[in-house]
């Protein structure tokens, strides 16, 4: 897969906690294991919406 460049402005502090909490070494891995992440949750989340009842017309039904 081909990467692009890009530039930001970004929060140092907020920089500096995402990597130390993602462990990456580089802005680069943090951003990606940060992007990573967002698409890996907006999958799960889909899954669990589709599968918990939430959403349908009768999910918060009083036989519940």
């Amino acid at each position: 897969m081909a990467l692009i460049q890009v530039s930001a402005r970004l929060n140092p502090i907020q920089l500096r906690r995402a990597q130390k909490a993602l462990g990456a070494k580089t802005t680069s891995e943090t951003l990606q294991r940060a992007l990573d992440l967002v698409t890996e949750k907006a999958v799960h989340d889909r899954i669990l919406q589709r599968y918990s009842g939430v959403g349908k017309p009768d999910a918060f039904g009083e036989d519940h």
